[in-house]
């Protein structure tokens, strides 16, 4: 109370000497400039000093060391429009997703304007789970219309083999029997999707299939070639196909624990530290390592530290959102990106995870075996950029293994 009250005259003397006027503002800027010179604190300068440090980046640059609780308010009030602009922009740009579907475009139409109706729902969060509903069914139609689209020349294919295989059967064939070819062409089942792109591939068949009476009068030889050509190009199709989507899925996913690989890793983390360069989207990225783990592949053999991997990997998978990356980095480790609003959601999520593997025993054969992992925990927002990040994650799990392994250790020295 006397520091306060000593304050309260130096503040008034302050005010005098510099000829300002004795304003609230005035008197609360000088005021909390004294109390941080001289080292005293009160709950007031405590909320302040709370509130500066919770302000984003391009707010921080806005202010000056003395800021005053008005000036605050004001950001504040600034803020609510700019705020509401970013979330709703960071999940409209995953929602744009180039797109062949069309089909949910009235659902697309009717929500939007339901938002301009009532600009207030913005960011309320059962239309920001619509929008990714919305998203995750044209990213289905999407696939749908692939699938369909495959079958659809599938079918046209296996109908050309088929023609080419009554040609050589038959020693004789007559006009009727080219307008019956033709029409069996146009009378085929194709997907409403497909019947555009397809329809002048429709025609050169037809063209096609006049063309083959004058083959079967030049040479039948010809004819066994095309057979064969066309066999071939069916089998290449779909070899092709099944190595495409092999190579995708070997790409992206890693074969043993079902999460991403290093690689597809890297372009996802890219897109998160875009998110909050962008929109202010904070994350945590999380370095986890699997203590022991040799000791378990000399213990029970190779097979169960494969099992051991992928059941490590399945509860992380089972506890991260959608929004969230886990990947295999290698051997043992595994890196997750958390997205958080504060930092109760990243410790809340480590715990979840360090109480369901330290509290039960992973089964292999007729093994129970006691698993335990460290880990090390950096937020973004402390760093310059993603790599910077990743790296004193690193460093903290190196730290948690040197401190006896089976701790969690976050960049504010808090251990769990």
């Amino acid at each position: 109370m006397e520091n306060i009250e000593l304050l309260s005259k130096q503040t008034l003397e302050n005010l005098k000497q510099q000829n300002k006027v004795f304003s609230p503002e005035n008197y609360e800027r000088e005021f909390f400039k004294l109390s941080t010179q001289q080292n005293i604190f009160f709950e007031e300068k405590q909320q302040l000093d709370s509130i500066k440090n919770n302000l984003c980046k391009i707010e921080k640059k806005s202010i000056n060391e003395n800021v005053t609780f008005k000036e605050i308010s004001e950001i504040l009030i600034k803020r609510i429009n700019s705020q509401q602009v970013k979330l709703f922009l960071k999940d409209l740009s995953h929602f744009m997703t180039p797109s062949l579907s069309k089909d949910i475009k009235n659902d697309i139409d009717k929500f939007c304007e339901e938002i301009s109706n009532n600009p207030n729902q913005l960011i309320n969060i059962d239309n920001l789970r619509r929008l990714r509903e919305l998203t995750n069914l044209r990213i289905k139609d999407d696939k749908n219309i692939y699938n369909e689209k495959n079958e659809d020349i599938k079918k046209l294919i296996r109908f050309l083999v088929d023609i080419f295989t009554k040609t050589v059967n038959e020693t004789n064939i007559t006009l009727d029997k080219i307008i019956e070819i033709k029409n069996e062409i146009k009378n085929l089942d194709l997907s409403d999707s497909s019947a555009k792109q397809i329809s002048l591939l429709h025609k050169k068949l037809i063209n096609n299939i006049d063309e083959i009476e004058n083959k079967l009068k030049v040479n039948n030889e010809s004819i066994i070639n095309s057979q064969k050509d066309t066999n071939d190009l069916y089998d290449q199709i779909e070899n092709l196909k099944c190595s495409l989507d092999k190579a995708e899925e070997e790409k992206s996913i890693d074969y043993l624990t079902g999460v991403l690989t290093r690689r597809a890793f890297a372009q996802e983390s890219k897109r998160a530290d875009n998110e909050y360069n962008v929109f202010d989207a904070k994350y945590a990225v999380v370095f986890f390592d699997i203590d022991h783990f040799k000791k378990i592949n000399d213990k029970y053999g190779h097979d169960c530290g494969d099992s051991v991997l992928y059941t490590f990997a399945s509860i992380l998978n089972r506890l991260t959102r959608n929004e969230d990356i886990i990947c295999r980095y290698g051997g043992e480790e595994f890196v997750a990106i958390i997205h958080y609003n504060c930092l109760f959601d990243v410790t809340n999520y480590l715990k979840r995870v360090k109480n369901i593997i330290s509290s039960n025993k992973f089964i292999y054969r007729e093994n129970k075996i006691e698993v335990k992992f460290s880990a090390g925990v950096a937020l973004r927002i402390n760093y310059n950029n993603f790599d910077e990040t990743l790296n004193f994650a690193d460093k903290l799990l190196y730290k948690a293994k040197g401190l006896g392994r089976n701790k969690i250790i976050l960049d504010n020295n808090e251990v769990l």
